[in-house]
Formats: structure tokens, C-alpha cells, sequence
């Protein structure tokens, strides 16, 4: 394999949207899996549906729940009238226009947020039509309905998207740079095979030393496309089987982007543009237009959080720390008495580490290292390390090591969900661009910690910093808690 690149940048990508860009793929006549995707999407849903039903009324049984025959066939009806709302709802709030998004987390956001709705409604309907169905049975339907619906949710997309690049057929596609929209147009199209394009490498001007590549955003380093050098041609497109040409890089001179315009007509390739318009510290961009010409951006301000949602998320971290201190209790117990064992020095590592707003805390961890070792040294990423203790070893590599910040969550200092929290040295050179994460309390887990570019410094991933403070709601830290669980179990 080549040897990797750096996948980081420290400017935020907010590249043109790309179906505005991406010409759609002509039609054909026949019967198509792709003509009747949202239905069979439909079918998909409303089965897995019935069937989380099905689980929930058995496991109700199974731990004693008493019932008769009415309350059965009530508890069917009602499932019956969740599987056509789900629908209803899931149209309206767009779970079936299969868009790529950043770690599939706003997926699973519209999911819960539908199933929400639907159990608000039913719930509500029980209640004042007198049905008789049992509390118990109602929340464990809630939760393994969810579950059925979240997995097959997932699972039917990827198979109907794979369908419809078999049937439209695939345009190789060259992206041309290597940074920070080059790298997010690349994880949209790999994301996106509907749209029948398959990005086969980037090209820089630039001459390097041996062979890159890069990453898209995603849980690990799998997939990736190779950086090409030298001198674009009319050979090289050739070569590659080209059909459509990206461009993702503003320094490019007028002269420069001149000759690529001209070698992709000679080449009867589609040239595309992406071009990077955030401006730091001025909000976040809401409309494109082009003007007489001109690539005009509108920014909105700062997103401002509603006050609903800061006393919600508030009550969501009280009570899942409270249930997580209380199930692992247990376990302090014996961490504690294991890194006492392991090496001379408290039981705590205490770091100083900045919050919301820029305000100083001090930062909790189980002590995985020598009492010796530098408090603010370069973190250590390999297991070996001479610094990290025997309990270290354990602690650091299942992150249980980060439990004692449930603490800092219950005192206000950090939140389950969002940016996680630098050290003030790094943040001390912050540019404006890179200060707006800590417009938000900073998180125990967010979509950096689940994405493959964990294994590198914070400050070098922002994106996923800013898609989040983007798009931050209940729904959407409720789903990244998910898929921490499920990055958990997965031992990824």
C-alpha cells in the first residue's frame, strides 16, 4: 500500500453544493431497482417495523408481562399505525433522499427524530382513546423498533445505492488538489454511488517525494485514492479512462485554470469547480449565486443554540452520567485500586484544559502513565511506550481511562456530546477559524472521536468540529452517542 498522507487541514470546507454541480445521469427505459427505490424503501421500513413489534411483544413475555387477547391485537394495530406514520413522517422530514452526509450521523438523527414523533403521536392517540396496550410493552417497542429501523435503515441504503451505480454504470472521475474540499468532495462521491461517479485519484501541480495518498472521512483509514504529480496531458486523462474533471484547488493562477479549461474540452471531460468560500469568523455560508459572472456568498451569523435545547442536552448529560456512574461503579473501584498498584502516584491525572466559551478547567482521567512523565508532553501512540504503566496499557486502549470525565460532565465543565476539550498552549494559537469550536461546551465524544483521524492532533480535523456546531441538536447528539456505542462494540 502507498504510504499514507496526512489526511488533515486546519481551514473548514464549505464547498459548492455538489448536486447543483453533478450533472444527473440520463434515464433509461425498462423496468429500474432505481425507478422504485423510495418504495421499496417504504416496504423495507414498515417490515423491519412489524417485526421490532414482534420482538418487543415477545420479550415482553419473557419477563413475565401479563396481557390478553385485546391488548395483543391493539398492540399489533398500533403497530400497524407506527409503520404508516413512520412513513408519513420520514417523507416529510427527507430519510428517502439518500443525501451523504459526514459519518452518517445526521442519518441516524432524522431516524430518531421521526421514530420520536411517531411514539409522541401514538402515545397521545392510546391516551385519549382509552386503548388498552401495557406501559411496559410501549417502551420496549419504542426501544427495539428504534434499533430494527436504525439497522435496516442503514443497511437498505447501502444496498439500494449499490444497485442504482450497477444499473447507471460508473464516470471516472480526477479531482485536482489534495486538501481540505478536495478530501470532502472525494468522501461525497464515494458516499454517493447513485450519482455514477468514482473518483479515481487527485493531481497536484507540484512535484513530491514519493507516492501519497488520500483518506475520506470516514470511521478508519479504508478507503483512498492516490495523488498524482507533474504535468497534466491529454495522455495521462487517457490513461485514466477520465470523464469528468473536479477542480478543488484555489491557488491555482488565472493562466493555470486557463489550460485545464482547454484540456478538458480537448478531452470532452466535464470540468466541475469547487471552490472554498468560508471565510473565518464571519458564520457559516446559507446561499450561492452567481452574479453577472461572479461567485457570490451569503453568510448567516453564528448559529445560536434555542434554550430548549440547552436545558434538554443539560438533563441528557445529569442522567446518562448518573446511569453510567452508577452501572460502572464497580469498575472505579477496581481501576482505582489497579493504577494505586501499578506505580506510585494518585489515582487522578488532572490537566488543565480549556471549555466553553475559553473558560480553564481541569480535565479528569484514570492515571495511565508514570508519575514522572511530562503533564503536558506529546501524547503517547504506541501501546509500548516507556511512559505508560501496566494499568495504562488497559485503560488507554479500551478508553476507559476517559470515564472519570462523567465528573466534569456533572459539574458543568464539559457535555456527553461536542468539540473535546484542547490544552491551553494549542488553543493560545488558535485562529479565528479555529476558534469557533469553543463556541460550544466542549464533549466526552463527538464526530472527531469516531472518525479514523482520531489517531491525530484535534486542531487538524476541525471539520468535523464545525459540521457539528452546524448542525447540533438533540436528535443529532442522541445519534453520535449511537454510533458511539456501536464504535464500542465494534472494538474499532
Amino acid at each position: 500500500m502507498n504510504p499514507p498522507l496526512n489526511p488533515h487541514v486546519a481551514e473548514d470546507n464549505f464547498p459548492l453544493p455538489l448536486s447543483s454541480a453533478i450533472p444527473k445521469p440520463e434515464g433509461r427505459r425498462g423496468l429500474r431497482i432505481s425507478n422504485y427505490a423510495t418504495p421499496i424503501a417504504f416496504v423495507f421500513d414498515f417490515l423491519s417495523i412489524c417485526l421490532g413489534s414482534i420482538a418487543a411483544l415477545l420479550l415482553y413475555k419473557a419477563l413475565g408481562g401479563a396481557h390478553t387477547g385485546n391488548e395483543t391485537l391493539n398492540f399489533l394495530a398500533f403497530s400497524v399505525q407506527y409503520g404508516l406514520a413512520f412513513i408519513l413522517f420520514g417523507k416529510i422530514h427527507a430519510l428517502y433522499s439518500y443525501k451523504h452526509n459526514l459519518l452518517k450521523v445526521r442519518d441516524t438523527a432524522g431516524i430518531l427524530r421521526v421514530s420520536a414523533f411517531c411514539f409522541l403521536l401514538l402515545s397521545v392517540e392510546s391516551l385519549f382513546s382509552q386503548i388498552a396496550i401495557p406501559r411496559l410493552l410501549l417502551i420496549l417497542s419504542c426501544a427495539l423498533i428504534t434499533l430494527f429501523v436504525l439497522f435496516e435503515k442503514h443497511a437498505v441504503r447501502r444496498l439500494l445505492a449499490r444497485w442504482k451505480a450497477k444499473e447507471l454504470g460508473e464516470r471516472q472521475v480526477l479531482i485536482l488538489g489534495s486538501g481540505s474540499e478536495a478530501r470532502r468532495l472525494f468522501s461525497f462521491l464515494l458516499n454517493s454511488p447513485d450519482l455514477r461517479l468514482q473518483p479515481v485519484g487527485f493531481f497536484e501541480d507540484q512535484e513530491s517525494e514519493g507516492s501519497r495518498v488520500v483518506y475520506s472521512h470516514d470511521y478508519r483509514f479504508k478507503d483512498h485514492a492516490t495523488v498524482y504529480t507533474g504535468q497534466l496531458s491529454l495522455e495521462f486523462l487517457r490513461n485514466l479512462k477520465i470523464s469528468e474533471i473536479f477542480m478543488a484547488d484555489s491557488s491555482l493562477s488565472p493562466q493555470k485554470l486557463a489550460e485545464i479549461s482547454h484540456l478538458a474540452a480537448q478531452h470532452s471531460a466535464p470540468l466541475s469547480f469547487v471552490a472554498p468560500v468560508q471565510v473565518p469568523g464571519i458564520g457559516t455560508p446559507v446561499s450561492f449565486r452567481v452574479m453577472d459572472g461572479l461567485f457570490v456568498t451569503s453568510y448567516s451569523g453564528p448559529h445560536e443554540s434555542s434554550f430548549g435545547y440547552v436545558v434538554a442536552k443539560r438533563i441528557l448529560d445529569i442522567g446518562v452520567c448518573l446511569c453510567m456512574f452508577l452501572v460502572s461503579f464497580p469498575f472505579w473501584i477496581v481501576a482505582a485500586l489497579w493504577v494505586k498498584l501499578s506505580s506510585p502516584g494518585p489515582i487522578f491525572f488532572e490537566q488543565e484544559r480549556i471549555g466553553y466559551k475559553g473558560k480553564p478547567f481541569k480535565m479528569l482521567k484514570f492515571r495511565s502513565m508514570y508519575i514522572d512523565a511530562p503533564k503536558y508532553g506529546r501524547s503517547p501512540e504506541d501501546s509500548r511506550d516507556p511512559r505508560i504503566t501496566s494499568a495504562g496499557r488497559f485503560l488507554r486502549k479500551t478508553s476507559l481511562d476517559e470515564l472519570p470525565q462523567l465528573i466534569n460532565v456533572l459539574l458543568g465543565q464539559m457535555s456527553l456530546v461536542g468539540p473535546r476539550p484542547e490544552m491551553p498552549y494549542i488553543v493560545s494559537d488558535y485562529t479565528l477559524h479555529q476558534k469557533q469550536r469553543l463556541a460550544v461546551p466542549q464533549g466526552l465524544t463527538g464526530m472527531w472521536q469516531l472518525s479514523a483521524d482520531r489517531k491525530y492532533a484535534i486542531h487538524e480535523s476541525i471539520e468535523y468540529d464545525l459540521y457539528y456546531i452546524e448542525n447540533r441538536g438533540m436528535f443529532l447528539d442522541l445519534a453520535i452517542l449511537l454510533h458511539t456505542a456501536a464504535f464500542a462494540m465494534k472494538g474499532i
